[in-house]
């Protein structure tokens, strides 16, 4: 069985979507390391008059093993059966969470039971790379960087190679009680403090405004909405630190002033009591993760999602993105197969069945056009975030990053001085990261 390159992209199309459900297919365990050397072949074909197009073949006898968790695990049984319809070639799904498949990689890819293709955040490249466990995505790179958003292409991306097939983009973004906020308010962070003034009745625990406080990863638009960054060249050069600098400060300044509409302690405002509270119809406007779309979807009043506004300063501040993505195993007998698969389930009809099957929001380009995210506004809202969005640094030294900034954004709403407490926190991720590097 062979696949053109220039028409893997339309594959798809010949799917029929409206698949039944199956059970995984059977496929044996792997063994020995693919080099990751795509075979090819000139042909022609006559429908196109395309001469010389390359091909991709899968290896004789091939067979996968996917892994992902539970919630990526009924997509891809019923995708498998497709593919195995489609190439011959018999898929097997395994449930393991993104930390399992890591750990096992080490023991299990080495001794060939490791799976042929790996599901995992971003924020595992390096160690991924690192430890040799994936293959570059080589034969599809021009197709993936053309399809696919900049953002979730750069996070799998490890210098300056591609190694991931993105699935999925996560960021968070501003939800909202569209009964009791108009879209004007939400204009500006002047403007939502200005509607947080007049709503807040705190005796009765009611905001007009929240989000977690000291946590770094909600926090971060605080800092890029005053061109501050955390590492140097693009979060690539941890020797260049840049949480400490006169934007930093500038935004924490901000940040610590808007106590007055949110008169809590910074450990206080958890995930659960903004949920509880937006829930039932206590908070107005709530900065959290797409990933809770489907759990406000079905509340007694409609629920809006817009990006977050710009700052005094006229600055419109980027979120943290997270890309979840397809990897093909380093290990696998059949790396061929494995990047046929990889592609055939992120084409553009894969992605929109999986969005419809698990509420995963693509990462390709142009999905705010179809009709069935059209359908949902607050998804629209979340793709129109991922255009100001960077990948969250995957590199090893942000390990160092999350705990010390912790610290310091309890100590600045508490009134800490913000320059002081961003020195101190800059040092303790200095100090980190040495000890990471002895």
């Amino acid at each position: 069985m062979k696949v053109k390159k220039w028409s893997v992209t339309l594959l798809a199309a010949l799917l029929t979507l409206s698949i039944s459900a199956c059970s995984s297919t059977g496929g044996g365990n792997t063994s020995g390391k693919g080099d990751g050397n795509s075979q090819v072949v000139d042909s022609t074909d006559s429908s196109t008059n395309e001469a010389n197009s390359e091909e991709l073949l899968p290896e004789e006898g091939a067979k996968l093993i996917v892994w992902d968790g539970n919630d990526g695990v009924p997509f891809l049984n019923e995708i498998a059966k497709q593919f195995t319809e489609e190439y011959g070639v018999p898929v097997e799904v395994q449930e393991q969470g993104a930390p399992e498949q890591m750990q096992k990689m080490k023991t299990d890819g080495p001794a060939g039971l490791a799976a042929d293709l790996l599901v995992l955040p971003h924020d595992n490249l390096s160690e991924a790379v690192a430890g040799g466990f994936v293959l570059p995505n080589d034969f599809f790179e021009e197709e993936t960087r053309a399809e696919f958003q900049e953002t979730a292409v750069n996070a799998v991306t490890k210098d300056g190679i591609l190694y991931g097939y993105p699935r999925n983009m996560e960021t968070y973004a501003l939800f909202y009680n569209k009964d009791l906020v108009q879209e004007s308010d939400l204009a500006s962070w002047d403007n939502i403090i200005a509607f947080s003034k007049h709503f807040n009745d705190t005796g009765n625990k009611k905001y007009g405004f929240m989000m977690q406080l000291n946590n770094f990863y909600f926090a971060y638009p605080f800092f890029s909405g005053y061109n501050a960054y955390i590492f140097g060249e693009n979060n690539t050069n941890p020797a260049d630190i840049g949480l400490n600098s006169a934007g930093a400060v500038e935004g924490m300044t901000y940040f610590q002033n808007m106590r007055e509409i949110l008169p809590m302690e910074a450990a206080d405002a958890t995930t659960d009591v903004k949920t509880a509270l937006f829930q039932d119809g206590k908070l107005a406007i709530n900065l959290d993760g797409v990933w809770n779309i489907g759990n406000f979807s079905s509340l007694p009043f409609e629920v809006g999602m817009v990006p977050l506004p710009e700052f005094p300063n006229g600055e419109t501040p980027t979120t943290f993105a997270g890309v979840k993505s397809y990897y093909v195993s380093a290990y696998s007998k059949y790396p061929n197969a494995a990047k046929l698969f990889a592609r055939y389930v992120t084409t553009h009809e894969a992605l929109i069945k999986n969005y419809e099957m698990a509420g995963f929001i693509p990462a390709r380009k142009g999905m705010e056009n179809e009709k069935v995210i059209q359908e949902n506004p607050m998804v629209s809202g979340a793709i129109k975030q991922f255009e100001h969005s960077v990948a969250m640094p995957s590199i090893f030294e942000m390990q160092q990053v999350w705990s010390p900034m912790a610290n310091a954004l309890e100590l600045i709403w508490k009134g800490d001085d913000p320059k002081t407490t961003l020195d101190h926190a800059v040092k303790s991720i200095q100090e980190g990261i040495e000890t990471l590097h002895r």
